[in-house]
């Protein structure tokens, strides 16, 4: 009689959602913009940066592969012009007149 045994196979492991790895592609993309940018950048500014990317990028097809090269070109366009045009980045408050 032929008998034949069930060997245990190894379940597969599911792949990260995209949602998952869009959320450390930002993150990543972020450190990488804050660490090169983030002395004449100010963080808000940053952000917005980051979120018109993704903008940009959703209308590609490819956010994943394009978000990165969109938010770096953006954070120089921003970079440039805040050079040619400098913004004191201090608190200000109200004075009564």
């Amino acid at each position: 009689m032929n008998v034949h045994t069930k060997l245990p196979t190894a379940r597969p492991h599911p792949i990260y959602s995209p949602s998952r790895l869009t959320g450390e592609l930002r993150r990543t993309v972020t450190a990488r913009l804050m660490r090169d940018f983030g002395v004449r950048i100010p963080p808000p500014l940053i952000r917005r940066v980051l979120d018109e990317a993704m903008e940009v990028a959703q209308e590609t097809g490819f956010p994943n592969l394009f978000f990165p090269v969109v938010a770096e070109e953006k954070a120089r366009f921003v970079s440039a012009a805040l050079a040619d045009h400098p913004v004191d980045h201090s608190h200000r408050t109200l004075q009564a007149a």
